[in-house]
């Protein structure tokens, strides 16, 4: 497959990706993820850029999730136990500068830049905007999520309920 046509793919996927989380098909996203993944957004420290070390012992998180706890936030949003999300809230994935770093049929590594908006009960409003770098492999013919790096721009953040 041709580094194009693997990049076409990979941003035709997230966007994909990005349509269920708005439509509020969350099994359906769950299902894009490998039974092994990785979903994390560690807490940025104010460092010259390029020296950040991702995965420090003892680090801070913002989330640390695997397919478990994923299916569990799912879980608990379809039985109505999570108030914030009673009326559903509005949200809105924005993905962009796709760009698959390495990569082939069998496995790749995409980055991507991302705005999250997200509008509770028309008096709460959030916005998240950062970057991912995803690790993605084929299994059984079908693209399936196995890490997800997730960086945000912000300095400071409030409470991060949002799927990216």
């Amino acid at each position: 497959m041709s580094p194009v046509a693997l990049r076409l793919e990979f941003e035709e996927l997230l966007y994909y990706e990005a349509w269920l989380l708005d439509h509020d098909r969350l099994e359906e996203w769950l299902a894009l993820c490998a039974e092994q993944v990785r979903y994390w957004a560690p807490v940025r420290t104010n460092v010259a850029r390029g020296r950040e070390d991702w995965p420090r012992p003892l680090q801070l998180m913002h989330l640390d999730e695997d397919k478990g706890s994923l299916a569990m936030r799912v879980q608990r949003i379809r039985t109505g136990a999570a108030h914030a999300d009673e009326p559903p809230a509005r949200v809105r994935h924005v993905v962009s500068n796709v760009r698959v770093l390495d990569g082939d049929d069998k496995v790749a590594t995409v980055t991507s830049n991302f705005i999250v908006f997200k509008s509770r009960r028309g008096r709460e409003e959030s916005l998240f905007v950062g970057c991912r770098e995803d690790r993605w492999r084929r299994i059984e013919g079908t693209w399936k999520l196995e890490e997800r790096l997730i960086v945000l721009d912000h300095d400071v953040t409030e409470n991060i309920t949002v799927l990216f």
